[in-house]
């Protein structure tokens, strides 16, 4: 027992020594400035970009006419429906529940139908509408 004892100090003793040996490292050394933004800095310009671009189809789309915009809000349906299929085959499999997707089923048409009456600009959000 004694010798186990010993045996496992050693290694740890030896473990110890090894980690705290004077190891360094050199790092190359360049010529060439970097700059470099934050990444938070970053996602706020790509955010600034998108409204803008999110503003400027939602003026785009002030100019379609209502054939146009009858063609986009079909396939908007078409999705929509899909999307009503697959919540169904998720509750037969009983991945959610029933009446859980209907309500979210519901909402869904509910929103649908707001959005096609007011004849507003579909991927704007609620929050975004400043932006217009």
């Amino acid at each position: 027992m004694n010798k186990g004892k010993l045996c496992s100090f050693a290694i740890a003793g030896m473990i110890g020594f090894l980690s705290i040996s004077p190891v360094t490292t050199f790092a190359a050394e360049t010529n060439t400035e970097s700059v470099t933004q934050s990444e938070s800095s970053i996602i706020q310009q790509d955010k600034k970009a998108f409204k803008e671009k999110l503003k400027k189809a939602a003026e785009k789309w002030d100019t379609l006419t209502a054939k146009q915009k009858e063609e986009v809000y079909s396939l908007l349906e078409n999705k929509m429906e899909a999307e009503n299929k697959l919540m169904d085959k998720l509750a037969e499999l009983e991945v959610f529940d029933k009446e859980d997707t209907e309500t979210v089923k519901t909402r869904m048409q509910e929103n649908f139908k707001k959005l096609k009456e007011s004849g507003e600009f579909p991927f704007l959000k609620q929050r975004d509408k400043k932006c217009k």
